[in-house]
């Protein structure tokens, strides 16, 4: 779940590199900006700048708008959505943020509940969007804030959809998409790229990213970040590589990502929505599917329930390429991502 703060664009870079086989000449063109919480970078292979430059600043648009829109806390379409479930009050939503909720309550019934974004309320106590102020102290929750949240069982199920109107059971819910919104957003970006003919690209948030195509006839090679690579002297920052075919993502959620350190405990960012606590049992969980998005939410999913439930969770979820990394530093793999 990343940290949300206002959209700040930095177009860090644009450039072009030349492409050194004979048989594939397309150009390399690269932008960089920062959103949702991350730094986002599109790399895209045409023949034709002027391409590149418009679709770059239509992917930059689309992000910056859907960034606001699901921001779950300021003055936008989500922060709105978040008022009136308090107030137990109904609200019109678009279609987009309709089918956002749809899918995040098919995806919650099929992980057992472990994906959830209805807990946000839960996520706000711990204060996570703080990560970034060095000045700011941080304090646990108070266990009577956090079993409040819990005794209300909240669930994507108590929200009620009639056509685009919405309201909720339970005025505790909040909604926070960051385990889910990432995913979705490059996904949508994928399409975006399709609309406008590019066949080879790649769109990275933070390590979590989808691949179209290929990079100059080669398949794109991604490394998989080692979440043990610290605490041995002689570890690799890379646990594993793996070749992206046209249409796959690769998505990580990790104990290393947001994180605060308080009497020398550490406290990350995945919330378990049954204990209300971070999560315990996992250090990293990288999923590999077609739909970025789902590999989103599945990797939050799957992260939560840890070495002993994954398996179930992920056939649950329809997921077959699991890479899991426990907190014991035993590293557990699906038959698919093995092989």
């Amino acid at each position: 779940m990343p940290v949300y703060r206002q959209f700040i664009l930095l177009f860090l870079s644009f450039v072009l590199i030349s492409c050194q086989s004979k048989h594939h000449s397309e150009t390399l063109y690269q932008q960089q900006l920062f959103t949702f919480g991350t730094l986002v970078d599109i790399s895209i292979l045409t023949n034709d700048e002027q391409q590149a430059e418009l679709v770059n600043q239509q992917i930059s648009q689309f992000l910056n708008q859907l960034h606001i829109q699901w921001h779950p806390w300021q003055d936008c379409e989500l922060g709105k959505i978040n008022q009136s479930f308090a107030r137990n009050k109904s609200i019109i939503a678009s279609d987009q943020t309709i089918d956002l909720i749809k899918r995040s309550q098919l995806l919650s019934l099929q992980s057992d509940g472990l994906f959830n974004p209805a807990i946000g309320q839960l996520v706000k106590l711990w204060q996570f969007d703080r990560i970034e102020d060095e000045n700011y102290h941080f304090q646990l929750p108070k266990a009577k804030q956090i079993n409040h949240y819990l005794q209300q069982s909240l669930s994507m199920q108590q929200i009620i959809i009639d056509g685009n109107q919405l309201s909720a059971d339970n005025n505790s819910i909040a909604l926070d998409f960051g385990a889910f919104a990432k995913g979705l957003a490059i996904e949508q970006s994928i399409q975006l790229l399709k609309k406008n003919h590019i066949k080879n690209a790649l769109i990275n948030a933070g390590g979590d990213l989808k691949v179209l195509g290929n990079k100059q006839g080669k398949a794109w090679h991604i490394g998989i970040k080692n979440p043990l690579y610290k605490k041995y002297p002689n570890a690799s920052s890379i646990i594993a590589a793996i070749s992206l075919n046209s249409g796959e993502a690769l998505f990580t959620s990790g104990n290393y990502e947001r994180f605060f350190t308080l009497a020398g405990k550490h406290y990350h960012h995945i919330i378990d929505p049954r204990t209300g606590f971070p999560a315990i049992g996992t250090l990293s969980v990288t999923v590999l599917d077609k739909d970025a998005g789902l590999a989103d939410a599945a990797a939050t999913a799957l992260f939560i329930a840890g070495p002993e439930l994954w398996p179930q969770i992920a056939k649950k979820m329809g997921i077959k390429y699991v890479l899991l990394v426990a907190a014991d530093d035993q590293i557990y793999l699906s038959s698919a991502m093995a092989n």
